[in-house]
This record gives structure tokens, sequence and C-alpha cells, in this order.
């Protein structure tokens, strides 16, 4: 991974952005966990990522896959798989330290705590969207694909997921993953997994995300003015 931007301060958040192809965007991890940080990655690849334990690959079209130029990884946290494409999603990974008062050992009540930032940012942009604050709602369906499934501060509009959010715990904090959909568009994933026995998994995948109206620098500026005071 690499930068081209200096890094910048706001309220003591560390603010990076790195460019790297996705892959190694989820190998990379943050060596200095003195204080909350920011990184805002630009994937310079379309790349269909799994969760650690996907057990969908055996389903998976590779050769779709390689005929449409699209990348394959693994990231370190569960669930199903993302569609990682650098036009048509805002991606931030958030490290928040153990020493942090933002550090919560809470699992559900930390995502909700990033999805409600998200949410008040969304609302600066005037975009109606409902926080998600059940228990995790998962299924056959969204063991495979990610935007089906329903997890605590993950947001929605009406039944559509415009957010979603996975988390890495370590002794050093937890790394929040957080992808903002700009643009939906579930052709590739429905192609992908074309082959898999679920039924109607097409059409589960066609409605699960939706876009946002909102231009994706936008949607950053608002996330990072409603970033909490340090």
């Amino acid at each position: 991974m690499h930068d081209h931007r200096p890094e910048n301060q706001l309220d003591s958040w560390t603010i990076e952005t790195k460019y790297s192809e996705t892959a190694l965007a989820h190998e990379a991890n943050l060596e200095d966990w003195q204080k909350p940080t920011i990184w805002l990655i630009e994937p310079e690849d379309t790349c269909l990522v799994l969760g650690k334990s996907q057990r969908g690959r055996a389903f998976l079209n590779l050769s779709y896959l390689e005929e449409q130029n699209i990348n394959l990884t693994v990231r370190q946290s569960g669930g199903g798989a993302v569609l990682v494409s650098p036009e048509d999603m805002l991606w931030v990974d958030i490290f928040i330290p153990q020493e942090s008062k933002f550090w919560n050992p809470d699992i559900s009540k930390a995502s909700m705590w990033i999805g409600k930032i998200w949410h008040d940012a969304l609302k600066q942009l005037d975009i109606e969207c409902s926080l998600f604050d059940q228990k995790f709602s998962r299924s056959d369906a969204s063991d495979l694909i990610c935007f089906i499934s329903r997890a605590p501060g993950e947001l929605f509009i009406g039944n559509r997921k415009i957010l979603g959010i996975s988390q890495r715990r370590s002794k050093f904090g937890t790394r929040f993953q957080c992808a903002l959909i700009i643009n939906w568009k579930p052709e590739h994933m429905i192609a992908a997994y074309r082959s898999s026995p679920i039924p109607d998994l097409d059409k589960l995948i066609s409605s699960a995300g939706i876009g946002i109206p909102c231009e994706k620098q936008n949607a950053l500026n608002a996330f990072l003015s409603t970033l909490p005071l340090l």
C-alpha cells in the first residue's frame, strides 16, 4: 500500500488515504495504535472479497471472474462476499485502540457506535436511512453474500443495505471495515454465484443493496465532519 497524499489531522484523529489493490489493503495492518486512526481506502482493482470462513467458494464461477478481470481475495473477518469496485463504494477503515475512550468490549455496541456516526453523516446530506439495532440476522444466502445479512450498526434504506460493517479485534484494539454503497450493481455477484443451490439467490442479491443519492466525496466529507472529538 502507498499514500499519494500527506497525513492529515482532524481533531487529533489520524487520517490517511491508502491507494492499494484490494487484497493488500485487507492484509495491511496499523503499526501504531496510539490514537484512533482512519484509513480512506482507494482500491486500484475490482475484487470479490470472501469472508475468512466463506463456505461458498465451491459455487463460485472462477472463469467468469477471470473473464471480467475481477480479482479474488479473502479478508480476515467473517461474513459473506463483498464486491469491491472503486467507483461504486466508499471504503473506510476505522482503528480504535483499546486505550481509547471510544473502545467498547461489546461487539454489538461498538458497531452501533460506528453506525450512528455514519447515520448522522448521511442525515447531513438529507439521506433518510435506518440504523439496524437488533441481533445479527443470518441465513444460508447471507453466508454467501454479505449484503443479504443484517448486523447491528448497519444502515438500510427500506429493506436494502447501504452500509456494511465488519470487525477485526486484536490485543491492540478494534478495526472496523465500513463499505458504503454509492452505486449498487449486483450483476457480477449474481453471475459469480449462478451455480449456487440456494433458491432465488439472484433475486436476493438484486434486492439486498441500494446505492445512495450522493457523490462519493460528499459522503466522505460528511463522515469526516461527524467524527467525535477526541
